[in-house]
């Protein structure tokens, strides 16, 4: 009777580090990766993985770019269009992988991300917007995509939906009515489920007030 074989373990390289880096992020969180566990996922000692990555500092940017290499980048539309569609894509990517805006702060561009950027600056200087409003346009609209996914993700990761609605209620049972009617409200109307987010309109009027501006 032939043995069994044992199946044999994928060979280990950057990607294949990275990737599965990229899993257990998106399954518990950056704070919870370390080498080890890492290690163990693949199949191998954790010395295995200082023949390839330098360090975790090191691991945690090669996670960064990955992830920025799914943003889409589109051609053959108008210039301001471009960048919409692009920001829309990074907001995307960064709500499938909630631990990535923040590291994208803490971290220098890789490839991926400065080919992003090359092509965000080069839509921007394309789109016929003044030197100065095209400057001021890319950072207001890469603001505008981490900071609102920031604050949103710190509003809502690790949070029981049931949990975060009961301390809403509490927070409301505690404002007067007659000091605060409009807080109140305005509560009200987020869990009555009667607004959307905001991100697009932002989005939209960044854009909207820069063609204004330039046009001044």
């Amino acid at each position: 009777m032939p043995s069994k074989q044992t199946p044999q373990r994928q060979p280990l390289s950057r990607t294949a580090i990275v990737s599965a880096a990229i899993d257990l992020a998106d399954l518990d969180g950056v704070q919870g990766l370390s080498m080890r566990n890492l290690a163990r996922r693949l199949g191998f000692e954790v010395m295995a993985l200082y023949n390839h990555i330098a360090n975790k500092n090191e691991l945690l940017s090669m996670m960064v770019d990955t992830v920025a290499e799914q943003i889409d980048e589109p051609s053959g539309v108008e210039p301001l269009q471009a960048i919409r569609a692009n920001a829309m894509s990074t907001r995307a990517v960064l709500i499938k992988h909630p631990w990535a805006a923040e590291l994208w702060l803490k971290h220098l561009p890789g490839p991926a991300r400065v080919a992003q950027m090359e092509f965000l600056l080069r839509a921007f200087d394309e789109s016929g917007l003044s030197k100065d409003l095209a400057h001021h346009g890319f950072h207001a609209i890469t603001n505008h995509v981490h900071g609102y996914t920031l604050q949103e993700q710190s509003m809502t990761l690790g949070s029981d939906p049931e949990e975060a609605e009961d301390a809403m209620h509490a927070f409301i049972a505690s404002l007067s009515p007659n000091d605060h009617s409009h807080t109140i409200a305005h509560v009200h109307q987020h869990l009555d489920g009667s607004t959307s987010s905001s991100f697009e309109l932002v989005l939209d009027l960044i854009l909207d007030g820069l063609v204004r501006l330039d046009g001044q």
